[in-house]
């Protein structure tokens, strides 16, 4: 099943095709062994602070996330990860994780501070 995310305050989508990788097998995989990232797309990581890019074979963007009831607060984003990054990166506060295309935080000018929502 696919989810529409939005930034709240204006409605702007932020990913049209998001995933969300809340079992075992997704979440192991995540991206890994994918060759294209479309834009549109996302893949959110329920109960997740950090992230690695060892194996992956695209950039991406991350964007650390704080639940609060059905939203999203935006704490931290990390545009144009590249691949095979050594250090993990992570935001201990965040509850969630939000991988998107590189290019997306620039192109939808996604800041800290923003909240995100499910279009209903």
């Amino acid at each position: 099943m696919t989810l529409n995310l939005i930034r709240k305050h204006d409605s702007a989508e932020i990913a049209s095709k998001l995933e969300v990788a809340d079992r075992f097998v997704p979440r192991l995989r995540g991206l890994i062994g994918r060759s294209r990232f479309d834009a549109g797309e996302g893949l959110l990581f329920p109960r997740c602070n950090s992230v690695h890019m060892w194996m992956m074979s695209i950039p991406i963007d991350l964007v650390f996330l704080k639940k609060q009831a059905s939203e999203w607060l935006v704490l931290s984003v990390h545009p144009e990860l590249r691949p095979w990054k050594i250090l993990p990166v992570g935001n201990f506060k965040a509850d969630d994780a939000l991988e998107l295309p590189a290019g997306t935080i620039q192109s939808k000018g996604l800041k800290s501070g923003e909240v995100l929502c499910i279009a209903s």
